[in-house]
């Protein structure tokens, strides 16, 4: 085998296999143009194969036979390339375009058959630098009428591509430059069947030039495709990620909601089975105080165990009063309009008595802000949230309360921060837990925080706390926003 059949060979391989490689990519999603660009590779490793013949010393039948399949195979590779440069250009088929494809399939099963674009006839030329001497059938005129089709329709997919070049199509300038070789292989080829130049034949190997490019572009897209592929992904885990807490976070509002719902039910039983035998006990010991009073014939002992089994009482009535808005808050439902400036102030003002001189109270609220809820809800949980910002404040030194609010994307944030001792990470989690609580004198019923949210979420908000140990304790409280209409 000489160097010219060993470049045939080798342009065939690789063609076949660029050829299997874009039928395999067609079927994946948005590589569907690739199904075109298979049959360019086939149409060329076909022509490869048939350019053997002439470099082989084979018979002249054999000859005339193969340079028959040989140009229906150029003709097959030129009508590849006209639908694929279409498909790469963004260009409809129309009736003509259509038309002239298929003239040229039809000339590609003409050019098959004897006497129509060869004759019997065959001529050689050597060029000694290969080794090889070429052997072609001689066309006849019919012959070179097709071999100027041919030309016209390289020159068409050419134009094509430059003109998505100058039109800023990407990768429309790598199939320019390389179709533009090809054609220069195939001026060279035409020259040298004449026998005048000494040129070896390039067209198979020029063939190979366009297919590679166009695998070059086909690695910048795979590579681009797998860093979107990339990007989507991580965007992707992102996405899991915040769904998941957001559902983690929507399963632990719902069985807070469970649990502040069946809290509501069991403390409206308790408050009611307590609340009459209670008052009725109440009412009885007092009597009973007045007329030892008046009667002053009890000892001293007696007094003091009427006054400490109506103190205890007075914490029963706290605690049954505590259940009963604890089975309020269960039942609590979007609706209302409380005006957050006056709603803070009024808290604020009773705050203020209750902790005295040593608590400094700051509040700081736009006006205008409104949000959808009931002002007696509102306040109940400032005053909440005051009170234990106040508690949270250590005995014996002089402690500072802030109260903020802001607007929000369609909700009003209200937050108070206290300079107390803050919470550790253990006490935090647990601080909205029903019955939970740090006190130990009779004020502790850890029942506050869990009433204020189930206040909150009733009224369609969200409520949560930020603390650190010796940082103090920054409350946050979320309501929908209602544009301001008038009075509350």
């Amino acid at each position: 085998m000489n160097v010219a059949a060993a470049i045939a060979a080798a342009a065939a391989l690789v063609a076949v296999l660029s050829g299997a490689l874009s039928r395999r990519l067609s079927f994946a999603p948005g590589w569907r143009d690739q199904q075109g660009f298979s049959l360019v590779a086939f149409s060329a490793a076909a022509y490869s194969v048939c350019n053997l013949a002439t470099t082989l010393g084979l018979p002249d039948a054999v000859v005339t036979v193969t340079s028959r399949f040989q140009v229906a195979s150029a003709l097959a590779h030129f009508w590849a390339w006209l639908g694929y440069s279409a498909t790469f250009v963004g260009m409809r088929e129309d009736r003509l375009r259509m038309g002239v494809r298929r003239g040229i399939l039809a000339l590609a099963a003409l050019a098959t058959l004897p006497g129509v674009v060869f004759s019997d006839r065959v001529v050689s030329h050597e060029f000694p630098a290969f080794g090889a001497v070429y052997r072609d059938a001689l066309p006849t005129s019919f012959g070179y009428a097709v071999f100027a089709a041919l030309l016209v329709a390289s020159v068409v997919t050419w134009y094509r591509f430059l003109r998505a070049w100058r039109g800023g199509v990407r990768h429309a300038g790598v199939h320019a430059v390389a179709f533009g070789a090809l054609i220069l292989f195939g001026l060279n080829d035409a020259l040298a069947t004449t026998g005048q130049v000494p040129l070896p034949y390039l067209l198979d190997t020029g063939f190979i030039v366009p297919i590679v490019a166009v695998y070059w572009t086909l690695t910048v897209r795979f590579a681009d495709n797998a860093r979107a592929l990339h990007s989507m992904r991580a965007r992707l885990e992102e996405l899991v990620e915040a769904r998941t807490r957001a559902l983690a976070d929507a399963q632990a509002a719902l069985h807070q909601s469970e649990k502040l719902a069946a809290l509501g039910r069991f403390a409206t039983a308790v408050a009611h089975e307590i609340r009459d035998p209670a008052a009725v006990i109440t009412t009885n010991l007092r009597l009973l105080e007045d007329a030892l009073r008046r009667a002053d014939a009890a000892a001293p002992e007696a007094h003091e165990a009427l006054a400490d089994t109506l103190a205890a009482l007075d914490r029963l009535g706290a605690l049954v009063r505590a259940l009963a808005d604890a089975g309020g808050a269960a039942a609590v439902e979007p609706g209302g309009r409380t005006a957050v400036g006056e709603a803070v102030r009024a808290t604020i003002s009773d705050a203020r008595i209750r902790a005295g001189d040593r608590i400094r109270i700051l509040e700081e609220i736009p006006e205008g802000l409104v949000v959808r809820a009931r002002p007696e809800n509102v306040v109940h949980v400032l005053g909440s949230l005051l009170a234990n910002a106040a508690d949270a404040v250590p005995d014996g030194r002089a402690g500072r309360v802030e109260v903020r609010a802001e607007r929000r994307t369609g909700a009003v944030r209200i937050t108070v921060s206290d300079d107390g001792a803050g919470m550790p990470p253990e006490v935090l989690r647990r601080a909205f837990d029903p019955f939970f609580t740090t006190r130990r004198d009779e004020r502790g019923r850890g029942l506050g925080l869990a009433i204020a949210r189930g206040v909150v979420e009733g009224s369609g908000g969200a409520i949560w706390l930020e603390s650190e140990p010796g940082r103090g304790t920054r409350a946050v409280l979320e309501l929908p926003e209602l544009e301001d209409s008038g009075p509350a």
